[in-house]
């Protein structure tokens, strides 16, 4: 471990307006924000975004989370969180119920606490639109997912399909050329590879085929690869699909990451 203590505050920025705890994805807790002034005017948005670090250590004093040593790997989809989510206990007084909903993760994590940790970045924003211009501010929590029996399953986050890795060219949208083909063998098959062409060098996605009995194909991502590129083409070849003598399948990439 690092000599130096990096608190997630100052590992995110804006010390202040950021506070880390560590939960269970099942876990609703409600806070109670309070402002110094009436807060008829204000309006909140409230939003969540996983991210993924490498690894974290403790302060073998405090027993505090230490990011010095972590780095950003990836992260999952943003949540937009509803403003049902908001209610306000006493306008006049400034006082307002924030809850963070349960789940915002939903995927795997490790219980050794160690390595490839799910953080949920949740944000609390708040305009008040009786000033002018208008004021903008907001707050964050960062929620260290933590295993528990029935939550989650137990694995690596970067083994989801729906984790993002940072900046390496990964498969985050796609589409296929597949049809309804009686002559395509019915079956599941998963972690199909396929022949990447384009201008990139993208390699290591991989993907789920299902085939139904009528021939109706859909193609679903398993791994998201990396250094791949928008409008490279992955063709999935029919003798992977059990040889029965369809077409094989183009996937084109859309976006990346």
């Amino acid at each position: 471990m690092s000599g130096r203590l990096l608190s997630f505050a100052n590992y995110l920025g804006q010390a202040n307006n950021v506070q880390i705890v560590e939960s269970f994805p099942s876990n609703s807790p409600t806070y109670t924000y309070t402002y110094p002034e009436d807060i008829t005017n204000y309006t909140f948005e409230l939003d969540a975004q996983t991210i993924v670090v490498d690894q974290l250590s403790y302060d073998r004093t405090t027993g505090d989370p230490n990011f010095t040593d972590s780095l950003v790997i990836g992260s999952f989809a943003n949540t937009d969180v509803g403003a049902g989510n908001v209610t306000a206990r006493d306008n006049a007084a400034g006082t307002v119920n924030i809850t963070i909903p349960p789940f915002l993760y939903t995927g795997p994590i490790l219980p050794d606490a160690r390595a490839n940790v799910p953080i949920t970045v949740f944000r609390v924003k708040w305009t008040d639109t009786g000033s002018t211009p208008n004021i903008v501010d907001q707050h964050r929590w960062g929620i260290i997912q933590r295993y528990t029996p029935g939550d989650s399953a137990m694995g690596s986050p970067r083994l989801d399909s729906n984790f993002i890795p940072v900046g390496t060219g990964a498969v985050t949208t796609f589409t296929s050329d597949v049809v309804l083909d009686s002559s395509r063998t019915a079956g599941t098959y998963k972690n199909v590879t396929g022949l990447t062409s384009g201008t990139s060098e993208g390699n290591g996605a991989s993907f789920t085929v299902f085939v139904a009995d009528n021939g109706q194909t859909t193609v679903d991502i398993t791994n998201r690869g990396k250094d791949y590129i928008a409008q490279d083409t992955i063709e999935i070849l029919d003798s992977d699909l059990g040889g029965g003598g369809a077409a094989d399948i183009t996937v084109t990439v859309q976006t990346v990451s």
